[in-house]
């Protein structure tokens, strides 16, 4: 929400005063169109003062900056104008600096997210290939090829393509033999227990897969390195849409996107133009620009060659920056 509080108007002589309120008035609309979606409330002060001249300030109080400006005239119509084009310009570099600021911490917080989830599965692979197994353990693999096909008929239900019931059945058949172990006992648990035990695991982990769209056990990484990289917090931007930053390295392209357009209309373009896109092209672009993997990673997760993730990723930023350089000549 934004309001403009206007400070000592009595000053102003009467012949300046219509055209004053006029202005303001304009101003006002643009700043609140400006805002919008901004996740604060805030206030513009806009203060007159007469002396030999009229001092006008104009001031806001944004996330991580107060932000002042003052100019001073004979005329105060005149200086309220140049204050106003002062005041645009400021509190448009500090939108793009919080912008980038918040970038910057999504990308860092999902680089260290993935990070840390694959040094977790390195390690609990290390670790559970050096428990020893028990007694049952030949059964206990013929009764997962059970549930490995309980699973690939559940992940194809949730509407999950065969390249992605391909990627993530390892992970959960690993997560599903993992966990039994961790609750099977010799001394309790014979042979007719395991089918029970098994597709009960299958069943627990498949809701929580459900639930948060986690790979595995769907455990929750955040907390793991709360303050190595701080999850962005809430802000203007939400995190699931694309930025046009996203996609392009060329920031006057992105400045006078980000001036024309509001983000959810540059995250619908780019969507737009990804659904395009063949399936298989999409799951790169995706795991590139949202999650951050780089070409290796994408090629070794998607089974393709490195240089034909590379391709889809430039074929893609010069699909959308020709969009964009289009739309705002």
């Amino acid at each position: 929400m934004l309001r403009i509080e206007i400070r000592n108007f009595n000053e102003l002589e009467e012949p300046y005063v219509d055209e004053v309120r006029k202005m303001i008035k304009t101003r006002q609309e643009y700043y609140e169109n400006l805002f919008k979606k901004y996740d604060k409330d805030l206030i513009i002060d806009i203060t007159f003062n007469k002396d030999k001249e009229y001092r006008v300030s104009i001031g806001i109080n944004m996330k991580s900056k107060d932000i002042l400006i003052v100019e001073t005239d004979r005329d105060p119509v005149a200086a309220l104008r140049r204050a106003f084009a002062e005041f645009k310009k400021a509190v448009k570099r500090q939108i793009a600096h919080e912008r980038k600021d918040y970038l910057y911490k999504r990308k860092r917080y999902r680089q260290q997210k993935w990070k840390l989830a694959y040094a977790n599965l390195v390690e609990d692979a290390q670790e559970s290939a050096k428990e020893d197994k028990p007694k049952y353990s030949r059964k206990v693999k013929n009764a997962l090829k059970a549930v490995h096909k309980y699973l690939k008929s559940r992940l194809k239900e949730l509407g999950l393509t065969k390249k992605q019931v391909k990627a993530q059945l390892p992970a959960l058949i690993e997560a599903v033999e993992r966990r039994f172990y961790r609750i099977f006992d010799p001394k309790q648990h014979g042979p007719e227990d395991l089918d029970a035990l098994l597709f009960g695991i299958a069943e627990e982990i498949l809701a929580g897969y459900q639930n948060t769209g986690a790979e595995a056990e769907g455990e929750t990484l955040i907390d793991e390195f709360e303050g190595d990289a701080e999850a962005p917090a809430e802000s203007v931007y939400e995190e699931e849409k694309y930025f046009i930053e996203d996609i392009t390295k060329d920031e006057n392209l992105a400045a006078r996107v980000n001036e024309r357009y509001e983000t959810g209309e540059i995250d619908e373009m780019i969507r737009g133009r990804l659904a395009e896109r063949s399936r298989g092209d999409q799951a790169v672009l995706h795991l590139h620009y949202m999650e951050q993997f780089d070409a290796d990673d994408i090629a070794r997760i998607t089974k393709q060659d490195k240089s034909q993730v590379e391709k889809t990723i430039d074929d893609f930023r010069r699909d959308i920056e020709q969009m964009f350089n289009e739309s705002v000549k």
